[in-house]
């Protein structure tokens, strides 16, 4: 007897183009709703309910939607939510995949194994992974949820050795994740090909305070920048090439 395929995700936004959502291409960004983490600095708290009343929209339609503006876009960036969350997650890359984009996936890093099977599909391009903390007991605190550390470990290690694009984007979070504790996760991202600090929702700590971070902890990596400071890398391989920092 074969089995029925899981269900495709629900999809509870559709963002037509982003020039932000994967720096340096056009992208489309599907939203999947449902996530583990209840982040107390959450940019998409409406996202998070894994049981949801209200209405998704058709994926036939955020289909038809992205189709009709391919020509414009490079990209599909999947973020959520939580996409790994979804037994449908492959199934919905390769629906995007026969429309001739590239997919980046955006992932919290908490289930390794979902994270492993969307890679060994082939059909994604690049992983946004946030890392929300060191690797102790601030995590909880940071993601507001238990956790398995074991499992973001294993989410880092994986996107070290997946020859794909990756990025990993750690969030400051004030009097939880500060400028010891992201230069701590910095040393545990040692030979990541690229870090993005960011602020927390309401901007702390300046753009002058994660400059500093990263001019301490960015030779760790190959690439550090500032979120909405691309062209300002603290990172030891752009160090060697003399880019500006």
């Amino acid at each position: 007897m074969v089995g029925r395929p899981p269900p495709l995700p629900p999809i509870r936004g559709l963002e037509p183009v982003s020039l932000t959502a994967w720096e340096g291409r056009v992208s489309a960004v599907v939203q999947l709703q449902g996530c583990n983490f209840k982040c107390p600095d959450c940019a998409v708290p409406h996202l998070v309910p894994q049981i949801f009343e209200g209405g998704t929209i058709p994926i036939e339609s955020v289909l038809e939607a992205i189709h009709r503006r391919r020509r414009w876009l490079d990209a599909v960036v999947i973020a959520g939510g939580e996409p790994t969350l979804h037994e449908g997650l492959c199934d919905f890359v390769k629906l995007v995949r026969e429309l001739g984009l590239r997919v980046r996936l955006h992932t919290n890093g908490s289930h390794p194994e979902a994270l492993r099977e969307v890679l060994e599909t082939g059909e994604v391009a690049s992983v946004a992974m946030t890392v929300r903390g060191p690797l102790d007991p601030t995590y909880a605190v940071a993601v507001g949820a238990r956790v398995r550390l074991a499992a973001i470990y294993e989410s880092v290690e994986l996107l070290l050795r997946w020859p794909g694009d990756h990025e990993f984007r750690v969030p400051w979070l004030p009097q939880v994740v500060e400028h010891a504790q992201m230069i701590a996760v910095l040393r545990m991202l040692a030979g990541a090909r690229r870090v993005v600090l960011e602020p927390a929702q309401d901007g702390t700590p300046g753009i002058r305070v994660l400059q500093q971070v990263g001019r301490t902890a960015g030779p760790y990596v190959d690439s550090c920048v500032v979120a909405g400071r691309p062209g300002q890398d603290f990172g030891g391989r752009a160090r060697s090439r003399g880019v500006r920092s």
